[in-house]
C-alpha cells in the first residue's frame, strides 16, 4: 500500500515547451541512486499517481524530478502547472532495482539514456559510489533537439571534478549539432560509430552497460549487444546489461 507524504514544490524549471523539472521538499525514506518513487495530485476527487525516477543525489533535499509532458501523460501535464508552495503527494517508499548495488565491479560503466530516462543516471553521477567503483564512466544521452538536451552545466562540472574519467556523448536525432552524433544509439552501436567517438571498445570482460528510456531504444540496443556476448544482469545471474524502459 502506498504511504503518501505531503510534498511541497520548492522550485520549477521550464526548459522547453515540453520539458520541465520540479524540486519537491518531501520527507521520504532514504533512496539509492537510480530508484524512483510515486508522485500524485488530487484531481476531481481522485488521487492520480505515477512513478518517476529521482534525479537528485541520494540524501539531497529537495528531491528533483525531470518530466517530458508530450509522452508522459496527463499527470505530467498537470504537474507542469505547479508553482512553488503547491502540494504534491509523494510516496514515502522509494523502489526500483536499476541501481549500482546490482552492478558487478568492472573497468567501464556506460550509461545509455533517452530523454528523461537520463534522470536515474544523473542521480548516480552525483553519488560517491560510482566514482569509487569504476575507472571510466560514460554517459550516452540522446535527445530529439539540442534544446531538449538538458543538465549540461552539471555534466561540465563532472568533467572538471573527474578529469579523464567521465565522458559524455550526446546524440541529437533531429538536428546536426557540433560534438553530437546525429542519429540513434542502437544504429551507432551496430556501425561502431559510438565506440569510435568515445575511443573505447566495449567488451563483456570490462564493460557494464545500463540503459533507460525509450523502450524501442532499450530493446534495439540489447539486440545489438547480445551477439557480442553481453547478457542481462539479474539477481540470480551476473551479466553486463541492466535496463529499465520508460512508459
Amino acid at each position: 500500500m502506498t504511504d503518501w507524504v505531503k510534498g511541497t514544490v520548492a522550485d520549477v524549471a521550464h526548459w522547453t515547451s515540453n520539458l520541465f523539472s520540479l524540486k519537491i521538499q518531501a520527507d521520504i525514506r532514504p533512496f539509492i541512486a537510480g530508484q524512483y518513487t510515486n508522485l500524485a495530485l488530487d484531481i476531481d476527487g481522485q488521487r492520480i499517481a505515477q512513478p518517476y525516477s529521482i534525479l537528485s543525489a541520494p540524501g539531497a533535499q529537495p528531491l528533483e524530478f525531470f518530466f517530458y509532458t508530450q509522452l508522459e501523460g496527463d499527470l505530467s501535464r498537470r504537474l507542469s502547472q505547479a508553482q512553488p508552495g503547491d502540494t504534491v503527494w509523494v510516496d514515502k517508499n522509494p523502489a526500483g532495482t536499476l541501481t549500482l548495488n546490482n552492478v558487478p565491479d568492472t573497468a567501464t560503466l556506460c550509461l545509455m539514456a533517452t530523454g528523461t530516462g537520463v534522470a536515474p543516471f544523473i542521480s548516480m553521477l552525483q553519488s560517491d559510489d560510482i566514482w569509487q567503483r569504476f575507472q571510466t564512466v560514460v554517459l550516452v544521452y540522446a535527445a530529439r533537439t539540442q534544446e531538449d538536451f538538458q543538465y549540461r552545466a552539471l555534466f561540465d562540472e563532472l568533467k572538471l571534478h573527474h578529469p579523464g574519467r567521465f565522458a559524455l556523448l550526446p546524440f541529437i536525432s533531429r538536428e546536426t549539432v557540433p560534438g553530437a552524433i546525429r542519429g540513434h544509439i542502437p544504429a551507432s552501436i551496430r556501425s561502431g560509430e559510438l565506440e569510435r567517438a568515445l575511443g573505447l571498445a566495449f567488451s563483456p570482460d570490462n564493460t557494464h552497460i545500463m540503459l533507460c528510456g525509450n523502450p524501442g531504444m532499450v530493446q534495439d540496443a540489447i539486440r545489438e549487444l547480445e551477439p557480442r556476448g553481453f547478457r542481462q544482469n539479474t539477481a540470480t545471474q551476473k551479466g553486463q546489461l541492466s535496463y529499465e524502459s520508460y512508459w
